[in-house]
């Protein structure tokens, strides 16, 4: 999700956009207080941890936290799309984003078992599912069917395929032409759930089953569109036709609230042209340096806590310590994993490189 910041025989990247980063804290907020008040005890954890229902209900529900989900997809668009004019190689951009998303990934899943497991030593009937827990190691564990360890990890499978998507046109050298790839497969989408495709036409609810992405590719494609405009080299009346499509598409049996996401988008797109400088402030910005973090180890953390204290501590205030907690674990993550071990490997790479050469 990083941009990089290596040059290319294409205009070079710009300075990093704090306003970006300070979204991505935002969305990693607003999803955890999702989960920790309106979605709490809704189902169970991936058959992990088995949710209480709230002693008392808290005061305060965050009913439209999820839309976090929708503004990741949409960051994502813009800055992958962003990174990847940069890079000629595809085994480059596989390797930033491994060691962007896999190092981190196995340690929360690592602390989500150490964290559910004993919550479970009451249960008589509980058995831990060895498998399950082994093969979401590899992060496709929903192409397989088999269940997140932690429910948080369904957005990563659909990054993962935008990441292939990605990869494919870069492989192909078709990485101009991704813009108009992402805006006829949104198109597509949008046309067979208009005419409700999906129910009527056997098997083809096979493809949303085995690539997600679909269902989810027009937030990306907001994101895509909007970088595609700040290019100069584009038409800009093309790449804003193709903006405001994929906006109506929002309102076609949508995923989240359409206007609410087009609220967020509207933020979103001040936010790259870098319009909104309040974002710029340092508790944002450091939220955002951790949002990745945030989003893997909230759910273990939280929901222990919430399920285990809120006959002891009234749920409101269990609720900030849950959240206060979990941002303080994030920042462990981050700077103990997270930042040594994507350093560690792109060390490892300029060496192997150097070698080579």
């Amino acid at each position: 999700m990083k941009p990089n910041t290596a040059t290319a025989t294409s205009s070079p990247l710009r300075p990093r956009n704090l306003q970006i980063d300070a979204l991505r804290g935002v969305a990693a907020l607003s999803v955890m207080l999702f989960h920790f008040t309106a979605w709490y005890a809704k189902s169970p954890v991936d058959g992990i941890l088995q949710l209480d229902n709230f002693v008392h209900t808290p005061h305060f529900l965050f009913y439209f936290g999820d839309l976090g989900v929708p503004l990741f997809f949409m960051i994502s668009g813009y800055v992958i799309t962003e990174s990847s004019e940069h890079r000629k190689k595809i085994t480059s951009f596989v390797y930033s984003r491994f060691t962007r998303l896999y190092p981190l990934y196995w340690c929360s899943i690592i602390f989500a078992v150490m964290c559910y497991l004993p919550s479970n030593g009451r249960t008589v009937t509980y058995d831990p599912e060895w498998l399950t827990i082994a093969i979401n190691f590899s992060m496709l564990q929903t192409s397989v069917n088999v269940r997140n360890v932690n429910e948080a990890y369904w957005t990563l499978y659909i990054e993962l395929q935008f990441y292939s998507f990605v990869a494919l046109a870069l492989a192909t050298r078709r990485i101009k032409q991704f813009p108009l790839q992402v805006l006829g497969l949104t198109s597509a989408y949008a046309i067979a759930t208009a005419f409700r495709c999906w129910d009527w036409i056997p098997g083809i609810w096979r493809i949303k089953s085995a690539f997600p992405l679909v269902v989810f590719l027009n937030y990306f494609a907001l994101g895509i569109w909007v970088r595609t405009l700040q290019k100069s080299e584009l038409s800009k009346k093309h790449a804003l036709a193709a903006l405001v499509l994929s906006c109506v598409f929002l309102f076609i049996r949508p995923s989240y609230n359409p206007l609410a996401v087009l609220a967020i988008f509207l933020v979103f797109w001040a936010a790259c042209e870098q319009k909104l400088t309040f974002l710029e402030n340092r508790l944002l910005v450091s939220l955002g340096t951790i949002s990745y973090a945030l989003y893997l180890v909230h759910g273990p953390c939280g929901y222990t806590m919430l399920n285990h204290l809120q006959q002891h501590l009234q749920v409101d205030l269990l609720i900030a310590a849950a959240v206060l907690t979990s941002i303080m674990v994030a920042a462990l993550f981050t700077f103990a994993v997270e930042k040594p071990a994507g350093n560690f490997l792109r060390q490892a790479a300029r060496t192997t490189n150097t070698r080579d050469s």
